[in-house]
């Protein structure tokens, strides 16, 4: 079976998880556990594993286990698995689609207050930032010559658009109700057979997810009631982008 290595997170795995599902192609998170994920020397284990299994090509992961052969970087991934699916053209529209989502990706995480983000650059995100970057797609779905990003097929560029709408309704949840051919287009993907399937998943329900900004910004100021998980939420998410930094 197809083996994924990673954080016991969402992340910057999901895009990858997303092209497998809605592949058909079966297979198994491998990490160290959820309830786990603080324990350094089990993270530490499982880091040193991973390098040894890739045969130390590579310091970090997401890693992919396929056909007995190691595969890493998130981005070279997500196209690999698109040519066995069919969900990868290879062309340059696709791969400046992909960048472009990048983009909305990056802007998601600096917004994220666990990851340095002050108040004011929180605030920008939700009011300049998100909404640009949504009218932006907005026109793209509307240039495009059928439903999708790239026309009538459902490719990884739009299921790594999909990966990074459904961090901004985490994160600033009714966002997409704004912008009704987004958000159209996240319902219809969602609506896909075997991405609602992995959407709903006992394996997907074992994976942490970052927190929305609103509730982050509700508890700084005391008027949240999730401090409790967000503070959970913060130390988890700060102990996923500091080791990713040391490595």
């Amino acid at each position: 079976m197809v083996k994924l290595y990673y954080w016991p997170a969402r992340g910057r795995a999901e895009q990858i998880r997303l092209v497998l599902a809605d592949g058909g192609v079966e297979f198994e998170d491998v990490n160290w556990g959820l309830s786990n994920i603080q324990d350094e020397a089990m993270k530490e284990q499982f880091f040193e594993d991973c390098r040894k299994l890739g045969g130390h090509t590579t310091t970090n992961i997401p890693m992919l286990e396929m056909d007995g052969k190691i595969y890493t970087q998130s981005s070279a991934i997500i196209r690999h698995v698109g040519r066995i699916t069919g969900a990868y053209s290879g062309c340059y529209e696709e791969d400046q689609l992909l960048a472009t989502v990048e983009d909305l990706r990056s802007a998601n995480y600096k917004a994220m207050r666990v990851f340095g983000a002050t108040e004011k650059a929180i605030d920008e995100y939700i009011k300049v930032i998100l909404p640009k970057h949504l009218t932006n797609f907005t026109r793209l779905l509307n240039q495009s010559s059928a439903f999708y990003l790239t026309g009538s097929k459902c490719s990884i560029a739009d299921l790594s658009l999909y990966d990074a709408l459904h961090v901004v309704e985490r994160q600033v949840p009714g966002t997409l109700d704004k912008f009704p051919r987004v958000k159209l287009f996240f319902d219809t993907v969602g609506a896909r057979p075997k991405i609602k399937e992995w959407v709903d998943s006992e394996q997907r329900k074992k994976l942490w997810a970052f927190p929305s900004i609103v509730e982050e910004m509700k508890g700084k100021r005391g008027g949240g009631t999730s401090t409790h998980w967000i503070a959970i939420s913060g130390v988890v998410a700060l102990t996923m982008f500091m080791f990713a930094r040391k490595r």
